[in-house]
């Protein structure tokens, strides 16, 4: 056994010890209490003190509750937590000296004693106020531009609900008139067959076959509009057997064309197969057209799997091509980069791909140059 005197020479030795770990626990930025089993304050270093207010003499001997207010209260259901698993951690609402609510971030571990009840509980404690109000300032700017975006998207919903409808009435209503001039026009050709020189024949044939092209895009707006509004129907689809089929409506379409069609077998989709021919009937027959002028015309459709994305489709030719400067305006109504005398078209074709592809969750771009031929890629969602 020690003797008093060693007592006394360990107890002396131990005072710098104590208050060399006092030092350090003063310099943390956190506060750092330690609590009784009633909740009174038993240590209180000078992290608390620039968190709270309260120095260490107020602080001393006050149960926690009673002097930072109700909302810095250990709840009961706390208290049984530490004692069954010795930790807890959550937020306090802590009223300062100054009567500042201060939000603390809070970990406690408890100490129990020989009988398993708590002894003392040590508490790390952040001030998280300022974090909490700019992560409410930031979900309440956000709810507020949702509430912005979600209104102007219903704004454009209904205006583009209103261009599509003035748009689709415009179409249909064109029909009549535009049938009645070409009947009448027919007719005039026939009855004055033999009749008109050369100039006067060549100016009616103009009108005929603008009345034609008048006739074309009335209908490709219409069937834009129908891709707009119609309800997908979700079933597998197997976009290869798709191609094969359009392939031969265009080889019995023009028979005497030598195209060499080359179609890959590609995994089967989601969507709706009636939309999904368009968009083959569309990238297949401009691939057929634009391949019109090119001595051995060669068309693929294929894909392969993308990076970090779902499956590229894609239709190729050796055709006409563009310039890749004006691919953007390639998917535009009425938008053309090739001249009307040259290869025919309304212009609608690409733009009912754009919004058939969107539908489905997907995406459509092109790559070409003059005279080498185009590329078109797409994706399904």
């Amino acid at each position: 056994m020690r003797s008093a005197a060693a007592e006394t020479r360990v107890a002396t030795a131990a005072r710098p010890k104590e208050a060399d770990a006092r030092g350090l626990l003063d310099v943390a930025v956190e506060a750092l209490v330690v609590l009784g089993a009633a909740t009174e304050v038993l240590y209180w270093n000078a992290g608390a003190q620039r968190i709270f207010g309260f120095d260490r003499d107020e602080a001393m001997g006050r149960v926690f509750p009673e002097l930072l207010g109700p909302g810095a209260a250990l709840r009961q259901d706390v208290m049984h937590h530490l004692q069954a698993l010795g930790e807890w951690a959550g937020e306090l609402y802590c009223v300062a000296a100054d009567g500042r609510v201060v939000q603390a971030q809070c970990r406690c571990t408890a100490r129990l004693d020989a009988r398993g009840r708590i002894a003392a509980i040590f508490c790390a404690l952040s001030d998280v106020t300022e974090q909490r109000r700019a992560e409410k300032e930031i979900v309440l700017l956000h709810n507020v531009m949702e509430q912005r975006i979600q209104r102007r998207t219903a704004e454009l919903e209904e205006s583009n609900e209103d261009l599509r409808g003035f748009a689709y009435s415009l179409a249909h209503d064109l029909r009549a008139p535009l049938a009645s001039i070409d009947g009448f026009s027919a007719q005039l050709e026939l009855r004055l067959a033999g009749t008109l020189d050369e100039r006067n024949a060549h100016y009616l044939r103009r009108v005929r076959a603008g009345v034609q092209l008048m006739s074309d895009l009335t209908d490709a707006l219409l069937g834009l509009a129908d891709v707009a509004n119609a309800e997908l129907l979700h079933q597998r689809v197997d976009l290869s057997n798709v191609a094969r089929a359009v392939t031969e409506r265009l080889r019995e379409s023009q028979p005497e064309r030598d195209v060499t069609v080359v179609v890959e077998d590609t995994p089967a989709v989601n969507g709706d197969v009636r939309l999904l021919t368009d968009v083959l009937q569309n990238l297949m027959g401009n691939a057929w057209k634009f391949t019109s002028k090119t001595a051995q015309p060669r068309i693929e459709f294929g894909g392969a799997p993308t990076a970090h994305g779902p499956f590229a489709f894609h239709v190729k030719d050796n055709g006409a091509g563009f310039e890749p400067a004006y691919a953007y305006k390639l998917f535009g109504p009425f938008q053309r980069l090739h001249a009307a005398h040259e290869f025919g078209g309304t212009g609608i074709g690409l733009a009912m791909v754009r919004k058939i592809v969107s539908r489905h969750g997907g995406r459509v771009w092109a790559e070409a140059k003059p005279g080498e031929g185009a590329s078109f890629f797409f994706t399904l969602g």
